[in-house]
């Protein structure tokens, strides 16, 4: 890539780094609650989750957002509302329900950073660069997870509320992207002189004309939370039948996030193996990535396990935002985004529900759950030929 290329992927890309801070409020359950008696320990732990209501907020109104600012006015928006909204508990914290709310602003914030970096990438770069940078956006956002969280726990060591001063590092993140990302045009600009187009901006228009393999992508995304949260929610479970305690499951999970930074930062050359079939790879990697950690007790395999879900999250992560931005048109991109954003925020929700509706207890029987879901769908992918026909599909509309 070029000079111009790589200031305006670091503009947009710097972004993601903000995605992981709640990880760092999380660290500090414990003391929090210490700090408020008086409130039940279940609505200090809502400091983990109610940043998702922000996010389900904003993923809902981000399609109608792209017409009303421009693309980068609303990632700078974004920012700020991450930056205040984590700021202010550091200022003032003596009201849990004034964190929670600011919480609820962050995670607007963070959702809507979650839709408009793909949106933002695809407006700046074509073909190979842009499948490249959206492989980096994963990789920024674990190297964010790391640095903060590390930070985070630095800063709250004598007292938690100092922890909340990380979120100070979005204003520098703000300004990355106000110099290094070029202004562009609101979608409703292009459209003033023409009637029949500002018709197809209505909502349920676009939806309907979406390319019917967004629609498969959809299923796709659903599949990878289904198998990222059975991994997540069920490998602590499973390491615990081999006496492997929370200190231990810590450890082998923050090695194993090696593995997807290095996938992210090798994409362009993993994608010259996996070819069009990128995402089905991604499957192999999740399914390779229980059965490290179910069939193996050896703590260079479990960290081995980890990489590889790190592995399959980059590669499917990557590939499938990148599929749908060249099967959809400016004005169709946001709305598909949101939507995948959306269906993946629900599914990750209601995954363990869903184990337990079809009779699959936790731990062992849930990991080979895991398994048989990553193979079937990797195969599916390949044997349908599923990248190939992607592919052919968006050089017909073009």
């Amino acid at each position: 890539m070029t000079k111009k290329q790589i200031s305006k992927a670091i503009g947009i890309l710097s972004m993601n780094l903000l995605l992981m801070l709640g990880t760092a409020v999380t660290s500090a359950i414990a003391a929090i609650a210490r700090s408020f008696p008086k409130e039940p320990i279940s609505k200090v732990q809502l400091l983990g989750s109610i940043p998702q209501l922000g996010q389900i907020i904003s993923t809902i109104f981000f399609a109608y957002l792209t017409f009303k600012m421009t693309r980068k006015n609303l990632g700078l928006m974004a920012i700020l509302f991450v930056a205040i909204g984590g700021l202010i508990p550091a200022i003032y914290s003596n009201s849990l329900n004034l964190i929670l709310a600011c919480m609820v602003l962050v995670g607007f914030g963070t959702g809507t950073i979650t839709n408009v970096v793909p949106v933002l990438l695809q407006e700046n770069f074509e073909g190979e660069a842009r499948a490249t940078t959206m492989g980096w956006a994963t990789g920024v956002t674990n190297v964010g997870m790391m640095i903060f969280t590390a930070l985070g726990g630095i800063l709250g060591n004598s007292n938690w509320r100092n922890l909340f001063w990380i979120y100070g590092l979005g204003l520098v993140v703000f300004a990355l992207a106000l110099f290094l990302i070029p202004q562009d045009q609101k979608l409703a600009n292009t459209d003033q002189n023409s009637s029949k187009d500002a018709q197809k901006n209505n909502f349920w228009t676009l939806l309907t004309h979406l390319n019917g393999y967004v629609y498969v992508l959809y299923l796709i995304n659903f599949m990878l939370s289904l198998a990222m949260m059975t991994f997540l929610s069920n490998q602590s479970i499973v390491l615990a039948t081999q006496n492997k305690g929370t200190a231990y499951v810590a450890m082998v999970t923050a090695l194993g996030n090696i593995g997807g930074i290095l996938t992210a930062a090798f994409l362009t050359y993993i994608r010259k193996f996996t070819k069009d079939d990128t995402i089905a790879w991604g499957f192999i990697a999740f399914a390779l990535s229980f059965i490290c950690i179910v069939f193996s007790s050896n703590v260079v395999l479990h960290i081995i396990g980890n990489a590889f879900s790190g592995m399959g999250i980059v590669l499917v992560n990557a590939t499938a935002p990148y599929e749908m931005s060249i099967l959809t048109d400016q004005k169709q991109f946001p709305l598909a985004v949101s939507i995948n954003t959306l269906i993946g925020s629900v599914a990750g929700m209601i995954v363990p529900m869903l184990l337990a509706a079809v009779k699959i207890a936790p731990g062992h029987d849930s990991f080979m759950a895991g398994i048989t879901v990553s193979v079937a769908t990797a195969l599916v992918l390949l044997l349908t030929r599923f990248g190939t026909r992607v592919k052919k599909s968006a050089d017909n509309n073009k």
